[in-house]
């Protein structure tokens, strides 16, 4: 089985490599893609190490050690090839969901901010363009308050408990 990918969308060449495009208009509030609907496992940080340690990080975190990845090369799909932005179209919807969080036209890559659900150990250099690019993305982004004011509802709901405390 498969995850859910929007028919408004389809997977081709982005600057950062494969991206997923919208060739149609998505409305506000659209799922994108629901990863619970596909292949993929539940791994635990040491475990989506070893993946991330291999070049296979086609992987979103869910809860404090514990991630969804897609384990293996041969389970790819194209809902896998999200990427990264400092200026989002998409967010996260409970923690499976990517939603998007405006209209998105035809043509535009879908994207949303690592930030909505990455609370581990890790830095990485962006690569997203965006004019407000923060150069560099960490396990840390999601606490910063510009953040959490710009995203409200579209973390991770284990982030959202963190947020509201």
């Amino acid at each position: 089985m498969k995850s859910y990918v929007s028919p408004k969308v389809k997977i081709t060449k982005s600057k950062n490599g494969k991206g997923l495009f919208a060739f149609e208009k998505i409305k506000s509030g659209e799922i994108v893609v629901d990863f619970s609907t596909g292949p993929g496992k539940y791994l635990k940080t040491k475990d989506a190490d070893k993946f991330y340690e291999k070049g296979e990080d086609y992987m979103i975190q869910v809860d404090d050690g514990l991630f969804f990845a897609a384990t293996n090369k041969k389970e790819l799909e194209d809902a896998d090839f999200i990427n990264h932005s400092c200026d989002p179209n998409c967010g996260i919807k409970d923690k499976l969901k990517i939603v998007a969080m405006r209209d998105i036209k035809p043509g535009e890559e879908i994207t949303f901010d690592y930030a909505m659900c990455e609370s581990s150990e890790y830095k990485m250099k962006c690569n997203c363009g965006s004019p407000n690019c923060r150069r560099e993305i960490s396990g840390n982004d999601w606490k910063l308050k510009k953040l959490q004011k710009k995203y409200t509802i579209f973390f991770s709901d284990y982030l959202k408990r963190k947020i509201m405390g």
